[in-house]
């Protein structure tokens, strides 16, 4: 049984905490700069936040919120070194959320469309 079918309470809030999980991580990953982080952590063992800035047209003091973001989502790790924080990724966060995103396209593309006849007609309201 997939992790998304919830027939028993103890499944729903396995799948209502796998849900949650995911939609942090869709949260962290929801902006441009964030995915361009991650990406450039993905080519490097680590870098500093000033290592960051020198790759996006951000300023210092906003690549230190994303990473922020990022860090409180798990998938960065700062590996403090006196005053610097060195972030390398969180490579087991990221296998799970590959996993679980994975999951959640899986079992949404299982599911059986619904008849024509019952799709709930859309009508757009003019001003």
């Amino acid at each position: 049984m997939s992790e998304t079918e919830c027939p028993s309470t103890n499944d729903n809030r396995k799948c209502l905490s796998n849900c949650e999980e995911l939609a942090a991580i869709f949260r962290a990953l929801g902006h441009p700069a964030r995915i361009a982080i991650i990406k450039q952590l993905a080519t490097q063992e680590e870098a500093c936040c000033g290592e960051i800035v020198n790759h996006l047209p951000l300023a210092q003091s906003t690549v230190s919120q994303h990473l922020q973001v990022l860090k409180d989502a798990g998938l960065l790790i700062c590996d403090a070194r006196g005053r610097n924080c060195h972030y390398l990724l969180n490579r087991e966060k990221l296998k799970r959320a590959e996993h679980c995103s994975k999951e959640f396209w899986q079992d949404l593309n299982s599911l059986k469309p619904l008849p024509s006849d019952a799709a709930v007609p859309v009508t757009l309201k003019k001003d």
